[in-house]
């Protein structure tokens, strides 16, 4: 869904050029919805801004209708608060259309995967605040593979970074989702958001690996 239809449906052939199967294009919720009821597709790709309300409100109901579609919000909106209104919503993924054609096929193979991309350029305005209580059982590795997901970063990236097995990070992420009660990154980044646990100096008193 998107509320230009000339950059859907660029951005359609675009997918479709890199072996996706695009099974339509629409321009409200309702026309998604409609389609979604009728054959629900893997991943839904939409906009923030659209004529009939916000992209947040789409993703709500598209996981009503169809809890198993993994959502990517497209948006030239880059304020955290709509991320922030996307991750609430159930969002698994999160990327901004100043980004090339090139990453945001990226995104969409990523989510298809059960990755959970987030534009750097947004994610940075989640990190920052000062802890609460909820998370305080992370130990140091988990606070840091969560820190890194908030960034943006996928499984991949994390285990450059960190210089661990992606498998390990696998795990950590597992770890991490239980400990914040979250059914995805996302999720577990907008928990992790509002309650101040990004933030670079967060005290840890589980120290262990």
């Amino acid at each position: 869904m998107d509320d230009h239809q000339i950059f859907g449906e660029l951005l359609g052939e675009a997918l479709a050029a890199n072996g996706m199967d695009v099974v339509g294009l629409c321009g409200t919720v309702a026309e998604a919805l409609d389609a979604i009821a009728a054959a629900p597709p893997d991943v839904v790709v939409l906009d923030h801004n659209l004529p009939s309300g916000t992209g947040a409100g789409g993703v709500a109901a598209v996981k009503r209708l169809a809890p198993r579609t993994r959502v990517l919000m497209l948006t030239a909106a880059e304020q955290r608060g709509v991320l922030q209104e996307a991750m609430d919503a159930g969002c698994d993924g999160f990327v901004t259309k100043r980004h090339s054609v090139a990453t945001v096929i990226a995104a969409v193979e990523a989510v298809l995967r059960g990755e959970t991309p987030i534009s750097p350029d947004v994610a940075g305005g989640l990190v920052g605040r000062r802890a609460t209580t909820v998370g305080g059982d992370l130990t140091r590795r988990e606070a840091d593979v969560l820190h890194l997901i908030g960034a943006g970063l996928a499984n991949q990236d994390i285990a450059d970074e960190l210089r661990i097995s992606v498998n390990t990070v696998r795990n950590h992420v597992q770890r991490v989702l239980t400990k914040l009660d979250a059914h995805s990154k996302l999720e577990a980044v907008a928990i992790a958001a509002r309650n101040g646990l990004l933030g670079s100096d967060r005290e840890r008193t589980d120290r262990s690996p």
